[in-house]
């Protein structure tokens, strides 16, 4: 049984799947911290973050633990801001301090060519983790 699952949650319709899952998988027995993590980019001396702002993120958090709740899961959640190119890293990070048993992430529709050069999350999720990692379509 999975007792804490690590769901790593952006605006893509991949991660919504990957929620539909890890609620599935503790099937109101165990617990799931919903993890967004918004990646930052240097601009004038400070970082700034790329997509959205702390209130956004937290209000993308919020929808997920909704969508938990109502699906009687036990459910936390929390933001978190990385450099760019460290998302992976954060997942995995909080997944350690989490103490999860699984990391679950959806997987973004990178080509290719795009996934061998620069490499996508998930895939780098996958090489860091010392968890076994649920990567869903």
């Amino acid at each position: 049984m999975l007792d804490k699952i690590l769901l790593a949650y952006d605006e893509s319709s991949h991660a919504q799947r990957a929620l539909e899952v890890a609620a599935m998988l503790v099937d109101g027995r165990g617990e799931i911290r919903v993890l967004h993590v918004r990646e930052m980019v240097a601009g004038k001396g400070r970082p700034l973050p790329r997509r959205e702002d702390h209130e956004e993120a937290n209000e993308l958090i919020d929808g997920a633990l909704a969508a938990l709740k109502a699906k009687g899961a036990k459910a936390s959640g929390v933001v978190r801001d990385a450099p760019s190119g460290r998302v992976a890293s954060e997942i995995v990070d909080e997944a350690d301090a989490f103490g999860a048993d699984l990391i679950v992430v959806g997987t973004r529709g990178l080509t290719d060519l795009a996934g061998i050069v620069i490499g996508s999350t998930s895939h780098k999720v996958l090489h860091l983790a010392k968890m076994n990692v649920l990567v869903v379509p």
